[in-house]
Formats: structure tokens, C-alpha cells, sequence
């Protein structure tokens, strides 16, 4: 028996918005990260990988996908796949990271609480974000 696959929607132009400044601010990250040979440090594993491609991302120190944490550059930084999704974050390790930089306990709770709060983007909002991380992005290329 022939199994049917549900026909995906397609995206609204806010979600492939979202997409984009995904990606750009994803890039930026990794790449910002990088040496001039193009590797980046996975900051909970010490793993060096290429920044390119997808064994490397940017991965979040709060397990929330929501607006308010998606693109704050403050708690982003470069994660290699298997600490980011198999580990989810490896938060022992992140939460040390974040320490060595310096951020205290109450900015660790702070920046917890951030998952709980709300923020509305809309269309135009995304396309601003892309826009400047393409430029940030740009600007870090020779």
C-alpha cells in the first residue's frame, strides 16, 4: 500500500521573512567566531569545525525559539550540531561558557526569564534583521 505524503503548505511571506533573518544572523555569528582559516570553536565542546555549512550553528544559551532570545547576539554564539540538538544546548557546559564570560548569576536568571516574554514582529521587522546582518556579515568579508 502506497503511503501519501501531506502536500506541505507553503510559507507565508512573514515565516520566509523569519527564514532569512535566520540565516543572516546565523551566519554572522558563525562567522564572526571564526579564525582566519574559517574554523570556529563550538563554545560548550571546544570542537573546531568549518562555519560553514551545518556542522556548525548558532546556537542559543535559552531553549526558546520565540523573537524575544531568536536574535539577541548576547546569548548566541557558535555550537557545533551534536551539542545544539542531540545534547539540547548542552546547558551545563553553555552555562559555564557564559560564566567565564563574565555574566553573573542574576544576568544567567535574566536571560532565563527572557523565554517567558513576548515579542511581536511582523514582516517588515524580519527583513530589517536580515538587512543588517547581511551588512554586519559584509563587513566582517574581505
Amino acid at each position: 500500500m502506497k503511503k501519501y505524503r501531506k502536500k506541505k503548505k507553503p510559507k507565508s511571506p512573514k515565516a520566509l521573512a523569519k527564514d532569512k533573518a535566520w540565516n543572516a544572523f546565523s551566519r554572522y555569528i558563525r562567522k564572526s567566531y571564526s579564525d582566519d582559516l574559517g574554523y570556529v570553536q563550538c563554545v560548550t565542546c571546544g570542537i573546531q569545525k568549518q562555519w560553514t555549512g551545518e556542522c556548525m550553528q548558532a546556537g542559543h544559551f535559552i531553549d526558546s525559539r520565540n523573537n524575544t532570545v531568536l536574535f539577541d547576539e548576547r546569548i548566541v554564539y557558535p555550537q557545533c550540531y551534536s551539542c545544539n540538538i542531540p545534547k539540547k544546548g548542552n546547558k551545563v557546559s553553555y552555562t559555564i561558557f557564559m560564566n567565564k564570560l563574565g555574566h553573573s548569576m542574576e544576568e544567567i536568571e535574566e536571560f532565563e526569564s527572557l523565554k517567558f516574554k513576548t515579542k511581536k514582529m511582523t514582516t517588515q521587522d524580519f527583513e530589517e534583521v536580515a538587512e543588517t546582518y547581511d551588512a554586519k556579515f559584509n563587513a566582517l568579508t574581505p
